[in-house]
């Protein structure tokens, strides 16, 4: 290589790292801009399940149903974490998906109760597949109380 070259090189070493970095902020802002949508959708989508495992205990609805509901909630419970991705707690989306800033302050803390959602969504499965519907619905009562831990402490 020329010596031309190597200096060239060495010249735009740093513009290239900085045009990476640049492009990799960029990235973190629209890759969180675009799963505040998924946020959302799967919150309402959890609720709407929830209420419908709910609506199971109270005589209506099918069994089956009530399990598939079920199902998405566990599903989604185990999602959360993959909601909030690096970038999402960027000051460039303030209020954009409702997580409060404490949720990046203590993802410890956050990532505990998305746990124990888990474990409560995997009881409520459990319920609604032995099909005892005082069971079930003490459970739906659990599973909600740890949605609402979790928003209290971590939602705007």
């Amino acid at each position: 290589m020329s010596q031309k070259a190597k200096l060239i090189g060495c010249a735009t070493r740093p513009t290239l790292v900085l045009i990476l970095a640049a492009g990799t902020v960029s990235y973190g802002v629209a890759r969180a801009e675009g799963i505040v949508p998924a946020l959302h959708a799967t919150m309402r989508t959890m609720s709407a399940s929830l209420a419908q495992v709910g609506e199971f205990t109270k005589g209506n609805g099918e069994q089956p149903a009530a399990i598939d509901a079920a199902t998405k909630v566990v599903m989604f419970a185990k999602s959360i974490p993959t909601l909030f991705p690096p970038g999402s707690e960027l000051t460039e989306l303030p209020s954009k998906s409702g997580a409060a800033p404490t949720t990046w302050d203590d993802v410890d803390r956050f990532l505990d109760a998305q746990k124990h959602l888990v474990v409560e969504t995997a009881k409520l499965l459990a319920a609604t597949k032995d099909g005892n519907r005082e069971a079930i619905a003490q459970q739906v009562a659990n599973t909600r109380k740890a949605c609402t831990a979790c928003h209290e402490q971590f939602r705007d």
